[in-house]
């Protein structure tokens, strides 16, 4: 997206918005909030200025105000700026110099005001300038004006074979929860096992491990889910998707993943070099096993 040059923004510039629901909203807020003179510059973040929003985007507006005036900004009257009382809101700090108001507004969109101090540059991302009445703020707008370059994040195997121990030993404890009649409690497995099966298929699918913000929202599980996808495509969502409503359905699922992890573990471990954990697996399949013989024989027949 073009950054508007310093003579350009001291005038409000609505005409590069993205043609879409959300563009509405936009520009009645960032026509309310041109009107104060606190603010030295605004402009849009994320999808919309990036040039990849979509109907359900959020819309990242952000504004720039002097040092002395940011507090001022931390309870502003967000009923006048968006035309009526939020459904939601919530307010996020960003260290000293910016902070989040992230707000459901009653139409619907889902709007993420940030508020920063003039004196800091913003940060890294694709931006669209809707107005700047600060020839220098506008220079460092332009200049964070470029998405943060993506740092891989290096496989080390040592971490690699914790992951897939760590499967083996919470796979051995789901006899505890299943005799003691807690099934209940599964789903909570299955979230474990889905984030750390991820983990396992990224760093397989890329030769790279994930960050913390793959975790992290929407974004950074779009990229984390996209690369799976690309590699193993409706195998991992026939896993992860699997039903867990009921007893036979629960061991089905523990039996699948234990299969998946077997395969792809040693997959792993000859690529990068660890020892795989054949003794525990072989343990855990062969309680899990008796397990599930003493469940059926215990079972009341028909």
């Amino acid at each position: 997206m073009r950054d508007l040059s310093p003579q350009e923004d001291a005038e409000l510039r609505l005409d590069a918005i993205p043609a879409l629901p959300q563009s509405q909203t936009i520009r009645e807020m960032a026509t309310r909030l041109w009107q104060d003179e606190r603010i030295r510059a605004i402009w849009l973040g994320g999808s919309f200025a990036a040039g990849t929003a979509d109907q359900y985007s959020d819309i990242d507006l952000r504004v720039a105000v002097l040092p002395a005036d940011l507090s001022s900004w931390e309870r502003p009257d967000l009923d006048a700026l968006v035309g009526g009382p939020p459904l939601a809101r919530q307010f996020l700090r960003f260290g000293d110099d910016s902070f989040l108001h992230h707000l459901i507004l009653p139409n619907g969109d889902i709007l993420d005001l940030l508020v920063q101090s003039a004196a800091v540059a913003p940060d890294a991302e694709p931006t669209l300038t809707l107005g700047c009445r600060d020839e220098a703020f506008a220079r460092l707008i332009a200049a964070s004006n470029h998405a943060a370059p993506a740092t891989p994040a290096p496989v080390a195997g040592d971490d690699v074979r914790e992951l897939v121990i760590s499967f083996w030993v919470n796979s051995h404890k789901h006899r505890k929860v299943l005799y003691r009649h807690l099934d209940l409690m599964f789903p909570a497995a299955t979230y474990y096992n889905w984030r750390l099966l991820m983990r396992l298929w990224y760093i397989a699918a890329t030769g790279n491990d994930v960050s913390p913000q793959h975790f992290t929202g929407i974004h950074g599980l779009t990229e984390l889910t996209q690369a799976v996808e690309r590699v193993y495509g409706s195998e991992a969502l026939a896993l992860c998707g699997a039903p867990t409503r009921t007893r036979d359905e629960i061991c089905a699922v523990i039996e699948r993943y234990q299969d998946t992890i077997a395969q792809l573990g040693r997959s792993l471990a000859a690529r990068y070099g660890f020892e795989y954990p054949t003794q525990l697996e072989a343990v855990a399949r062969r309680d899990w096993r008796a397990f599930r013989a003493a469940a059926e024989s215990a079972a009341p027949r028909a």
